[in-house]
């Protein structure tokens, strides 16, 4: 890259940074909201609760990096346009095409990277924060406390002596009543365990008795498994085909999909309006930046919804050609014309 390359690749880093970590700051704390109300339902510790955040860091990343690429390109610009930077570069025989060469390399990079964020880590991300909660319900229901009665697990009355910490007991009594026959079991130490979704009793050092109308059978164990009656489903079995396969039958999924491949191919189709929008000459020309930026972000984002909401696989063709085509006027008559 020559130097003019790495100048205003410099100049885009440093406007950049600033607003991505702003507007990501504030887009965590909105999820950490979201999050934090979920432990009025389950209880999550300190490093769980961190757990929750990086699933969901990249649809935070969906919803901030793409504007914020657009903004910075054009902010980076119109600095080296105020300071008559550009005007310089121009006047050495560089053409804009320059510009175009090295943001259509970083776009293209960023779309890609936008575009493997949304159809690979999103889903996973959701599909992971999904089981998480739900095995914590699960556990929820099947929390165990010592010196409590009428507690249940399964088909099972527990009753815990004590407990040394967060599903491991201690002194367990257990028992349950069919048609012709009651159940007892005792054991020294019990866990709480997930194995794949399935939760389970894992008892230690015990004993079992059957009691029947004229017999009682006894029985020592050194381990015994009950599990609970109800599995939980892990969706992350189903894999990332299957689950946006999932669109062609589904119509929310099918908007979705359009939606995160829209907003994640925005940088690509539109950094050409930014650079209109950023080069100016300051001397000749009054550049309403903000109102260009808020022009152009709510026209993509309005047409894009717009046509999901009607039809979603339409809008994957109709939104790039139209974003592409604007970009190409725009940037034919307000750069080209002019250097």
């Amino acid at each position: 890259m020559t130097k003019i390359g790495k100048y205003i690749l410099k100049n885009f880093i440093e406007s950049f940074n600033p607003i991505f970590f702003t507007l990501f700051f504030m887009v965590s704390i909105i999820y950490f909201i979201k999050i934090a109300q979920i432990t009025a339902i389950i209880k999550v510790t300190f490093l769980e609760l961190g757990e929750l955040y990086i699933f969901i860091l990249p649809r935070i990343i969906i919803y901030t990096f793409p504007m914020v690429f657009f903004i910075s390109i054009v902010l980076s610009l119109v600095k080296m346009s105020k300071d008559n930077e550009l005007s310089v570069i121009f006047s050495f025989g560089v053409s804009p095409n320059k510009l175009v060469k090295i943001f259509f390399i970083l776009s293209l990079a960023t779309s890609l990277f936008l575009l493997l964020n949304a159809l690979f880590l999103v889903p996973i991300s959701k599909q992971l924060y999904k089981n998480f909660v739900d095995i914590k319900r699960a556990e929820a229901k099947l929390n165990i406390n010592a010196m409590e009665f009428g507690q249940k697990f399964s088909n099972w009355l527990v009753f815990i002596n004590r407990s040394d910490k967060q599903n491991s007991f201690k002194d367990i009594v257990m028992y349950s009543k069919d048609k012709n026959k009651e159940n007892f079991i005792i054991s020294d130490m019990a866990t709480i365990k997930n194995n794949k979704g399935t939760l389970n009793l894992e008892l230690k050092d015990g004993k079992a008795f059957i009691i029947e109308k004229d017999s009682i059978k006894q029985t020592d164990y050194k381990k015994m498994k009950i599990y609970n009656n109800k599995n939980l489903e892990i969706t992350q079995k189903k894999g990332i085909l299957i689950y946006w396969l999932k669109a062609l039958k589904d119509k929310k999924r099918a908007k979705d999909f359009a939606t995160f491949v829209l907003v994640s191919i925005f940088p690509f189709f539109t950094f050409l309006i930014a650079i209109s929008i950023g080069v100016f000459n300051p001397r000749y020309e009054r550049n309403n930046v903000y109102l260009y930026i808020f022009i152009t972000i709510l026209s993509y984002y309005i047409l894009m919804y717009y046509l999901i909401s009607i039809n979603p696989l339409l809008s994957l063709i109709v939104v790039p050609l139209s974003a592409f085509a604007t970009s190409l006027i725009v940037f034919k008559r307000k750069i080209l014309r002019r250097y």
